[in-house]
């Protein structure tokens, strides 16, 4: 029995030895990687804790955002700067211009700007604080020539040629300066202006004040119906009239010997003074011509009149033109901004006059309605 539990006892041992070599960490195993426990340590032997490290840290980031964010503009922001332009009159023009602006922005500016509506065709030259000149395209941005932001920059507009298509284009654009009085009903703020006037009439301090009572305010209703209606619409504005007709004339084409020279265009003007003219429209300016009848005498009248443009010479040869397109232009001028925004069909109206007005001659609206601008 001695022998049998010697036996025992050598076995129990021998099995623990080898559950405790069963317990031994593999060399395959991964091993925790422990330092994050020694990095506390250190820290804490320097003196400071990785929490204050991370919180010194976080304001150096947003001194750092702080900076970026007021050296870079916001993205909603527009910094204009003033630009100065000479016009071909001579007059001087201030624009606040964006350096992300194209040439055709200023374009369409000046074409809105009562000084310088009637002017069609010209180059835009840039003049820089160093001195150099630049021409300006259509397409380039003000940026892809020069810094406007540094100051000292100026507009200058130089005549340009014209050909076939700008000096019809230039005609065009004149008549429809000249037709500015005639705005119709339905594009104008005229009607909201008249009704408002009208009730400061009639609620004016100088009238009889009545007493009013809240049972008796909904019975007459329907006195008023037949005067609402004729205030329905506003009357017409009073027609300003520069001159009395623009058309081409019957000796167009310019005959082949007269385009060598430069001739594009002849035009027949008849004043509100009752003078006609014959005017010659050429690659650099108009003047009037020596003609007569049906005989084409192409050679400048002894008064010697030239423009570069139509409206300019107009306003050389009759003062009543020039008076009344100031008027045309200071009315364009108290317009709403929306009513100077060409539309691309003319608008009809289900409201009109009665009785309705006579439908008149008129050479130029026929040329404009039967020409294809296309």
């Amino acid at each position: 029995m001695a022998g049998k539990s010697n036996k025992g006892r050598n076995r129990r041992v021998a099995h623990n030895a080898a559950n405790s070599s069963d317990a031994v960490v593999p060399t395959d195993a991964p091993v925790k990687d422990n330092s994050s426990a020694s990095e506390p340590i250190k820290a804490d032997a320097n003196g400071v804790s990785a929490v204050e490290e991370s919180t010194e840290a976080k304001p150096e980031a947003k001194e750092s955002e702080t900076e970026n964010s007021t050296s870079q503009p916001k993205q909603g922001d527009l910094h204009l700067y003033p630009v100065s332009v000479k016009t071909q009159s001579g007059e001087k023009l201030e624009l606040q211009l964006n350096p992300g602006d194209s040439v055709m922005d200023i374009r369409q500016f000046l074409l809105d700007a009562p000084e310088t509506c009637f002017f069609t065709c010209y180059d835009l030259l840039l003049h820089t604080k160093d001195g150099s000149t630049h021409h300006l395209e259509d397409f380039n941005e003000i940026s892809e020539v020069s810094d406007i932001t540094i100051g000292g920059c100026s507009l200058e507009m130089v005549p340009a040629l014209y050909d076939d298509r700008s000096i019809r284009a230039h005609v065009h654009r004149t008549r429809e300066l000249l037709s500015l009085s005639t705005l119709h009903a339905s594009l104008s703020t005229s009607l909201a202006l008249q009704y408002e006037t009208s009730q400061n009439k009639v609620s004016s301090p100088g009238d009889t004040t009545k007493t009013e009572v809240p049972e008796l305010d909904g019975l007459g209703f329907m006195e008023d119906v037949a005067g609402s209606l004729s205030n329905l619409l506003s009357s017409p504005s009073k027609e300003i009239k520069c001159v009395e007709s623009i058309v081409f004339s019957s000796f167009n084409p310019p005959p082949s010997y007269r385009r060598l020279v430069g001739d594009l265009i002849y035009l027949d003007v008849v004043t509100m003074e009752g003078n006609k003219h014959c005017i010659t429209g050429t690659t650099k300016m108009f003047y009037v011509n020596s003609s007569t009848g049906n005989t084409l005498d192409p050679r400048p009248s002894k008064s010697n009149l030239e423009a570069t443009t139509l409206v300019g010479l107009l306003q050389k040869i009759s003062s009543k033109f020039k008076k009344a397109f100031r008027e045309i232009l200071e009315r364009r001028a108290s317009a709403h901004p929306f009513e100077n925004v060409q539309s691309l069909l003319p608008p009809n109206s289900w409201l009109g006059l009665y009785p309705v007005p006579d439908h008149e001659r008129d050479a130029a609206r026929a040329e404009d309605a039967l020409t294809l601008l296309w």
